[in-house]
């Protein structure tokens, strides 16, 4: 902390101003939406990332300046991106974003190694929990972590969970 001490200018996430201007510009209509049968979209996983990138902002403080963070790591063989980096309290929580129930969270993983962090956030379609885990990294390192679990629904009361779980 300051999260901001840390910016790589090179590395950023766009987010658009809202959801449905994203969708819009994506070249997609409400008439395709209620044509379609399965109306998971191959961009689903940037959508649930513009969803809870929008959430973040909103979950500042209202004197604060409305910014997002995200963390990219480029070596030559062991790339990773966290989606969002969350500010709470001294530290930054990793944030990452997953379109359906599952997915691997290796950068997330990284990230709590590289800075040593305790708990991590998933936002995906599951329903919530909150676990201690523990994973071998590649180079065979432990990591040694919490990770709060929460539907995307919930993206708007995660400054309330987190108060109760920290």
């Amino acid at each position: 902390m300051p999260l901001g001490a840390e910016i790589n200018r090179r590395d950023f996430k766009v987010i658009f101003l809202d959801v449905g201007l994203m969708v819009r510009a994506l070249g997609l209509s409400l008439l395709e939406f209620e044509k379609a049968e399965d109306i998971m979209l191959v961009n689903s996983g940037s959508v649930c990332e513009q969803f809870i990138g929008q959430h973040l902002l909103a979950a500042r403080e209202f004197f604060d300046e409305p910014e997002v963070y995200c963390w990219m790591r480029h070596k030559k063989s062991s790339n990773a991106e966290v989606d969002y980096i969350f500010p709470e309290g001294p530290r930054g929580i990793p944030v990452e974003v997953k379109a359906g129930k599952s997915g691997t969270l290796k950068s997330l993983h990284l990230f709590l190694r590289e800075k040593k962090g305790s708990l991590g956030i998933r936002f995906n379609s599951d329903v919530p929990s909150l676990m201690t885990d523990r994973t071998n990294l590649p180079d065979g390192q432990n990591v040694h972590y919490r990770l709060l679990s929460l539907p995307l629904y919930m993206a708007g009361n995660l400054r309330r969970i987190l108060k109760e779980i920290i």
